[in-house]
């Protein structure tokens, strides 16, 4: 890393000469270094970390696949929820979120097709009630001190997922 003069050696350093180069190679080319804002391409990496993931699991097959790919799925879903209602009044266009979304969970590929159309929170919210887990999520959820957020509500269901993992 302390070699690299440029974004260029920085890149065929670090991301096509270490095992991370396959999260990189379909998600970020070199020209992409100047030109790609860090969260996208943060969110572009994770993306290929889900679907890895959630890939080498469902192929372990067994157990692991029925634990593993619950909890990926959800942490896919989550991510694409998220990723659509943070993109509302930004520069964001709905191609580019729709890129971001994971190609794996419960939401793939009909609910993250009608995330990738939304145009505000109510449609977001449209969307999870047609999957009764998060159609649960959205309806209990709310904006006064007292109330709990929709992050609240996606953790506590995380933990849940992780706990029943640990009880099986």
């Amino acid at each position: 890393i302390h070699i690299a003069t440029t974004p260029a050696e920085l890149y065929n350093a670090v991301l096509v000469d270490t095992p991370l180069a396959p999260f990189f190679q379909d998600c970020i080319s070199e020209a992409d270094l100047d030109e790609m804002n860090v969260e996208l391409i943060r969110n572009t990496l994770y993306k290929a970390y889900l679907e890895a993931f959630y890939d080498f699991c469902r192929d372990l097959g067994g157990e692991t696949a029925d634990v593993m790919c619950e909890i990926l799925a959800f942490e896919a879903d989550r991510r694409a929820l998220i990723i659509t209602i943070n993109s509302f009044d930004t520069e964001l266009s709905k191609e580019d979120r729709a890129r971001l979304f994971p190609k794996c969970g419960k939401l793939y590929p009909d609910g993250l097709a009608a995330l990738a159309r939304a145009d505000d929170y109510e449609q977001v919210r449209s969307v999870a009630e047609y999957y009764a887990e998060y159609q649960q999520l959205f309806a209990t959820t709310g904006n006064n001190p007292e109330e709990k957020t929709l992050e609240d509500r996606f953790f506590e269901y995380e933990v849940k997922l992780n706990v029943n993992a640990f009880l099986r």
